[in-house]
């Protein structure tokens, strides 16, 4: 049997959440989400640390993604985005 499939792709449609702006991020709780690229491995601490000098967060969380190529899971990200005021996402994370 031969089955004809339309070229024409229907994209998957995201929900995305209202964005919210900060007034500042001194203080703030902030997280990072980063995919431990290869080619980035310098790069990334030393954003963390830059970051967290700058805008003295009161609590940092971390997500390192163990699969460069596979997106956070949704649970993981929810959880994430529940405990910080705004996020810094690497190199494809």
């Amino acid at each position: 049997m031969i089955e004809l499939v339309s070229p024409i792709g229907y994209p998957r449609v995201e929900a995305q959440a209202k964005s919210r702006r900060l007034d500042t991020a001194v203080g703030r709780r902030v997280g990072f989400i980063w995919n431990q690229y290869q080619t980035t491995r310098n790069f990334w601490p030393r954003l963390e640390r830059a970051l967290e000098t700058l805008g003295k967060p009161s609590a940092v969380q971390r997500v390192y993604k163990k699969n460069t190529w596979m997106p956070l899971e949704q649970n993981h990200y929810s959880e994430l985005t529940s405990q910080v005021d705004y996020l810094v996402i690497g190199v494809g994370a």
